[in-house]
């Protein structure tokens, strides 16, 4: 099948090839006959992350508009700023082939920017919902004339609390508008936008029974919470070229990872909602240039960064949502490269890898967590590598070649095989280590990782160094309490706009209530506790129902 046969025109065939996209991924094969063929019809596509939706919609999209109409034709909403430029850089070649002018637009930049470009005209626009809506009460967008709106990703713009951005947006479009709804599951949200919004629906889906693609590997591992961090260490050690993901339920579990890591050594770095929208960008791009090779994100942050050549993604712990488990998984393995998931579990949780292969029809193999012997054969055999790289170097002549060459001449054939032994074990971090951890995975006591999660609970107080929150505080606080004393903090971490801080289960609440009363910052001090899902979601939603902040953020 080719393009060509779906219907494309020329012009966007010729743009596909010079990118080298010759063949149409399944969810596009279905889709785009359909969305060039007929002009008034709704769809929804269901598959999964990385298999090709956005050029599904973004071919037909950019074929059916009509560069001599100078106005908003096109609306395609997503729920991150990096989805939008992703989804915008995507498509402009194609755009600039039939003279479409496509936008994005989203928060963190300039208004006025942009402002001027869509008073300019603009065929198609590529927004977050929170800007878009900005635009459209301002009366600096009109979509009178609309012709498609695109949801993409639709399945976590609700997840992330953008159900009533939605709503709203769909205020401000025609009623002969038609809704393109991309989507990688189907839950009540996405029933309730169908059913309201939605006619003459078509129904397309690729990915109902596939977590992934067949070049990864999966892999689970029974590891105890408190050993999980060397755990990671050994696998990244014995994988020659890590690049990937590691995901953490909470923002302060993803600091925490992150910060050993780049302690040990490691070429790693953080992404966690707290951050502001110039340190995400400058984090993305670096990791991006391979600059770090490790990113340690929470699922909500890592949505929408779309990058092909990942390694390895390895989930520090199961997700409880399975669909969260499909979108981990669903980023390395991509445009035919082999990929790996390793998944750290409690030994009671084999149960649900179980579960997982069967609802997925996928096989999920049980590995040990490297060895110290291991970790050294794969350093030795980079050694080998590396002496061979230099043996094979060109030395250029200079001025002090013919020095060194003199001293390397003074000593004997042994003496330099000693030296270049002591240089290699130095570079390639080569000693002889006793096994400290890690019996047989079959030995691993159920109980422990039980005994683990159950001795801490973490709350999280809506304030941070931005509000004059700060660690002394907090322990000042406490230390001033009767029945209290900072030995009871297990651990406080305090972040820009969020503080998170692990006690007993049994006190978590007494501890909220606390420190609410405290007045440490000139606003109302909100907290609640972090349910072991570890969901953003679950958070906002738990918030709400406390008092706390509304359940939903712009983006």
């Amino acid at each position: 099948m080719t393009f060509s046969n779906l219907g494309v025109d020329a012009a966007l065939c010729d743009v596909l090839e010079r990118m080298e996209i010759l063949n149409p991924t399944p969810v596009q094969e279905k889709a785009i006959p359909i969305l060039i063929e007929k002009k008034d019809v709704d769809i929804h596509a269901q598959a999964q992350t990385g298999t090709g939706k956005t050029l599904a919609f973004g071919i037909p999209l950019v074929q059916r508009i009509n560069p001599s109409l100078n106005y908003v034709q096109a609306l395609v909403v997503a729920p991150t700023r990096e989805l939008v430029l992703q989804i915008t850089e995507q498509l402009t070649p194609l755009a600039r082939a039939r003279g479409v002018n496509i936008q994005p637009i989203y928060g963190g930049v300039s208004m006025h920017e942009q402002i001027r470009v869509l008073a300019r005209g603009v065929h198609i626009v590529v927004g977050t919902p929170g800007r878009l809506n900005d635009h459209l009460r301002r009366k600096t967008m009109n979509l009178n004339n609309l012709q498609v709106l695109v949801l993409d990703e639709a399945d976590i713009m609700l997840d992330m609390g953008f159900k009533e951005e939605i709503d709203q947006i769909l205020t401000y479009t025609p009623k002969d508008r038609r809704i393109w709804l991309f989507s990688a599951t189907v839950k009540q949200g996405i029933h309730d936008i169908m059913q309201n919004h939605m006619r003459d629906t078509v129904s397309v889906r690729t990915s109902k029974q596939q977590v992934g693609t067949t070049h990864i590997v999966q892999y689970y591992a029974v590891v105890p919470l408190k050993d999980r961090f060397e755990a990671l260490c050994r696998f990244i050690d014995t994988s020659v070229a890590f690049y990937g993901f590691i995901f953490c339920q909470t923002k302060i579990l993803t600091a925490e990872v992150a910060e050993h890591l780049i302690r040990a050594g490691y070429r790693a770095t953080a992404l966690h909602g707290d951050m502001s929208q110039q340190e995400r960008n400058r984090v993305i791009k670096q990791f991006k240039a391979r600059k770090f090779t490790i990113l340690v994100a929470t699922d909500v942050a890592a949505r929408g960064i779309d990058i092909n050549d990942l390694t390895h993604v390895v989930n520090y712990s199961l997700p409880e949502d399975s669909e969260a488990y499909v979108h981990r998984v669903g980023r390395t393995g991509r445009a035919g490269k082999e990929g790996t998931a390793i998944t750290f579990i409690a030994a009671r949780q084999v149960r649900s890898i179980k579960q997982l292969e069967k609802k997925f029809s996928v096989t999920i193999k049980p590995i040990d967590v490297p060895s110290k012997d291991e970790i050294t054969k794969v350093r030795i055999a980079q050694a080998s590598e590396h002496l061979a790289s230099l043996c094979h170097q060109q030395v250029p002549e200079t001025k002090y070649t013919s020095q060194l060459k003199a001293i390397v001449t003074e000593y004997d054939h042994g003496e330099l095989v000693n030296a270049v032994v002591a240089l290699l074990s130095q570079t390639m971090n080569i000693k002889d280590e006793s096994e400290t951890y890690f019996a047989p995975t079959s030995s691993v006591e159920s109980s422990s990782d039980h005994q683990d999660q159950s001795a801490e609970q973490e709350i999280v107080l809506f304030a941070g160094t931005d509000d004059g929150v700060t660690q002394d505080k907090i322990v000042h606080v406490v230390s001033k309490t009767q029945g209290w004393s900072p030995s009871d903090l297990y651990k406080v971490k305090v972040l820009k706009k969020r503080t998170f801080i692990r006690t007993e289960p049994e006190r978590a609440q007494e501890l909220i209530k606390i420190l609410i009363g405290a007045n440490m910052t000139p606003k109302r001090l909100r907290g609640t506790i972090i349910f072991d899902t570890g969901e953003e979601h679950q958070q906002r939603k738990s918030s709400s129902r406390s008092g706390g902040p509304r359940g939903r953020s712009r983006r």
